[in-house]
């Protein structure tokens, strides 16, 4: 049987991209979409246990149709993830999860790691950096990191101009060739990531790509 894999997103902006890493990666996988834009809309006005029960509920859903795992695809709500990750028996990984893994591998290995978090969205490249900074100290390693926030790319990805939201990120891409590593925030820049690596001396990770091929792992080896 193919392995079922719930993909749960507060934009619809990062559906393609994650299908389309999907159908690149891991197209024996059977995936389907779980929708709750008003996320991102509450995410001011509920508290976090509010927050927490969205979330489980949702999770409830996509086990209910007897999926094998669950992605979530926006990175803002990190403790509501872990609820999930408490709650549920299965595996649950949320959008960078793979992704930090990867990079906290590389510090270990690299004594002085310069990085540029990237995004679309201020309050992804704020959290991100946020999570990194704090491993960082816990673990007592150098880990230079300079944010870089891309202004008016989100608003055109919604309007449907993919085109010039890519080439925003690629252009902030190339001023950025001192960083030992790039990291796009958001599944929703995966669309730029070709294009981009293809104009940068430096390594860029993204995101929906470490995440795929990490759950094609160890979804391929339980089983």
């Amino acid at each position: 049987m193919q392995p079922k894999i719930a993909l749960i997103h507060a934009t619809r902006l990062a559906i393609p991209p994650i299908e389309k890493t999907f159908q690149d990666f891991w197209p024996e996988a059977n995936t389907f979409n779980l929708l709750d834009e008003g996320l991102l809309k509450d995410i001011d006005s509920l508290s976090s246990q509010q927050m927490n029960k969205r979330f489980q509920s949702l999770a409830s859903y996509a086990t209910g149709t007897g999926c094998d795992a669950i992605l979530f695809s926006c990175s803002v709500f990190s403790e509501s993830i872990d609820s999930v990750k408490k709650t549920f028996d299965l595996p649950v990984y949320k959008p960078n999860e793979a992704m930090l893994d990867a990079i906290y591998q590389l510090a270990r290995e690299k004594k002085d790691l310069k990085m540029v978090v990237m995004g679309t969205s201020q309050l992804s490249v704020d959290s991100l950096s946020s999570e990194i900074g704090e491993w960082s100290k816990t673990n007592h390693a150098s880990i230079q990191i300079e944010k870089s926030f891309i202004d008016k790319a989100f608003e055109l990805l919604g309007q449907g101009q993919s085109d010039s939201h890519d080439a925003l990120i690629m252009n902030e891409v190339k001023k950025n060739q001192h960083a030992d590593l790039i990291v796009f925030t958001q599944f929703s820049m995966a669309s730029a990531y070709q294009q981009s690596q293809e104009v940068s001396s430096a390594p860029i990770f993204s995101a929906p790509i470490i995440a795929v091929q990490t759950l094609q792992t160890r979804i391929t080896h339980e089983r």
